[in-house]
């Protein structure tokens, strides 16, 4: 994996296989592609998005369809990643 530590990060990054220490992402497009998931610790973000192209991009467009309310699958996309539903 790839690792940037204390750095300011602008413009696309590349999130696969990335681990991220310490560094402020300003103004950046962050693209997960669904591979290796990236690793931030201490990061911070001001003006940045995150963008999720390919295999991710597909499971999070199912994932919403499945939230749908017409579709009675939403506890069940909420059980998948419960953090969602804490306070």
């Amino acid at each position: 994996m790839a690792e940037r530590r204390d750095e300011t990060i602008r413009g696309n990054v590349e999130l696969d296989e990335a681990v991220f220490v310490n560094c402020e992402f300003k103004g950046a497009m962050l693209v997960y592609r669904g591979g290796t998931p990236p690793s931030f610790n201490s990061c911070r973000f001001t003006d940045s998005r995150f963008v999720f192209d390919g295999a991710a991009g597909n499971t999070l467009n199912f994932l919403r369809g499945m939230a749908q309310p017409q579709s009675n699958m939403r506890p069940v996309v909420l059980g998948l990643i419960p953090e969602l539903t804490r306070n």
